[in-house]
This record gives structure tokens, sequence and C-alpha cells, in this order.
């Protein structure tokens, strides 16, 4: 493979039209620019330049070669300083997963502080942090392909996991639980409520995914085995609150992800706060992409926001 300092030793030969000329500018010796064009020449098996006594002309493939380096050496100089503003957090775009409602809010959160701590990052209107929304599963995927830099993700209190040892998880706040109740339901002016206070009423649950494990393990725990009734699927189904909200039953969820109008909801504290769900961030281990650690410590700042209010 041609050698970039070698190129830029030629051009400037051509440019130039002389050796010594060339090594004045190039700030090297003479010999050492004669030999790297002579290192050239053998590599490429033909002569680059013709040494006169009127200095240095370059022959057909030199001028080929020198317009080739001029292209060459311009994108290089162009990558390093690209890289040179991703090293400084000039510019840079982070590809970001996660779950629906840390989406809407953990998200815009830490923008909001990345933007304030970098402002060159987002000058011009730079898209600087691309969402994506990803359940755990698709979130590791994903960052083990390389197709996320980092993720937001959640895992309950009740089944805790052993993270593969390519991922860093960085806890960000602990979501407490809220039971969701009809505005009228006789308990929605309580401080708390416990699940065993709500045996006599519907419960509403997901069809599937972490929302409806949440329902299970909450009425296993209080051994109750109430009326259900099914609606959504998922982790985070709307379609359970919009059935509290019409007066239908009550369910349990946790706080970052009540997203029903609270006229239409009353949301209770569970009683003893357990269990919380634990919202993190994963990120492949050996990640350094300047960018991508400052979105990391900007989620770590905004979950401490959560945590302290």
């Amino acid at each position: 493979m041609l050698d970039p300092v070698k190129l830029a030793t030629l051009r400037a030969v051509i440019a130039e039209g002389s050796f010594s000329a060339a090594a004045g500018r190039l700030g090297l010796t003479q010999p050492a620019v004669s030999r790297h064009v002579a290192l050239l020449e053998r590599m490429l098996g033909t002569q680059l330049v013709r040494r006169t006594k009127r200095g240095a002309t370059p022959t057909e493939a030199g001028r080929l070669l020198a317009e080739t380096a001029e292209a060459v050496l311009s994108r290089l100089a162009l990558a390093e300083a690209q890289v040179s503003e991703l090293a400084g957090l000039r510019r840079g775009t982070v590809r970001l997963g996660s779950f629906f409602t840390a989406l809407a809010y953990v998200s815009a959160e830490a923008a909001v502080i990345l933007e304030a701590r970098h402002p060159a990052l987002f000058a011009g209107g730079q898209q600087v942090i691309v969402d994506e929304l990803v359940d755990r599963g698709a979130a590791m995927a994903g960052l083990r392909a390389g197709e996320l830099d980092v993720a937001v993700v959640f895992e309950h209190g009740f089944e805790r996991t052993v993270p593969p040892d390519d991922f860093e998880i960085v806890p960000l706040f602990d979501d407490p639980p809220r039971v969701l109740l009809p505005g009228r339901h006789p308990s929605a002016g309580a401080p708390e409520v416990r699940a065993r206070d709500l045996r006599r009423d519907t419960w509403i649950r997901a069809h599937d995914g972490a929302g409806a494990r949440l329902v299970d393990h909450v009425l296993a725990a209080a051994r109750l085995d109430p009326e259900l009734l099914l609606a959504g699927h998922g982790d985070e189904p709307v379609e359970v609150q919009a059935l509290v909200a019409a007066g239908r039953g009550v369910t349990i969820a946790n706080a970052l992800n009540v997203l029903i109008d609270p006229d239409q909801i009353a949301v209770v504290p569970l009683a003893g706060g357990r269990p919380v769900r634990h919202v993190q961030a994963a990120i492949a281990r050996g990640q350094r992409a300047p960018a991508t650690l400052a979105l990391l410590d900007a989620l770590r700042e905004a979950g401490a926001r959560r945590s302290a209010s």
C-alpha cells in the first residue's frame, strides 16, 4: 500500500520543482526526500521524476500519482479534522435505544443536560441523539451488533439478571411501584394502599410482557386471586391505564410509565414501596467514543435528578 508520507513528499517535489526546495518545505534533508521518491519508484516499478540540472520534472506516471496524492491527502486531512472534532466533542452522533417511557422522558432530560455541557455538539441544529424504541433484549442485541451505542433498559427487582461480561450496566434510578385507581375509587385519596386492600376489585393485566409479570408478582406476594381483565401487550401497555381511567378496574405500574391524565386516574404509592423497577444504562465494554461517554454521563445526571426528586 502506498505510504501517505511518501506521497506528500512526491507532491512537494513536483510542486517545488526540485528536491532541495521540497526538503526545505517539508523540514527534511535532501537525501531523505530523494529516498522517499526512490522507494515509491521501486514499489511501483516505474520512474516518477526526471532529475535534470534544472531541477525535477514529473513523468506521466508522476503527474498521475501526484494528482491522486492531492485527493488522498486532502481526504486524510479532512478525516483528521473530523476525528479531532469528535474527540473534542464538537461533533458526534449517538444511537440511543430506550424503552417507551425512557425514550419519552429520560432521553429528553439527558439531551438537555448534554447540550448545556457541550453546546458545540448541537451547533447548527445537528442531530446528536438518534432514538430507537427497544426492549431489553433488543437493546442488548443492538449493542452487541454495534447498531446502538448506549441503551436505557430496566429490570424488576424480583427478576434481576447477571449481565453478560461484554456489557457494562450503569444504575440510573429506581422507579417505584404505583397503584393506579379510577379517579372516584374509595382509596383514591389514600397516602398509600396495600394490594390486599383491593382484593375485591377487578385487576387489569396485560396479556404478556414485563407489565404482566409485575401484576402477577404483586398479586402472588399478597396471596390474591382477584378477577382479572386482560388488555394490551408488552412492558408498558397503555391500554391497561385507559381501562383504569374508564373505571373498569385497578392495576399496578411504575411511576415513570404513568401516562394517563391524573384527573382520570388516582396514582397511589404501593405500601412498602416494593418491587421497584431498576432503570439502567447499558453500554458495550470498551466503548470509548467521546459523544457516547458524554451522553452516558448526562444519563447518570438525569437519573440522579430523578432519584433526588
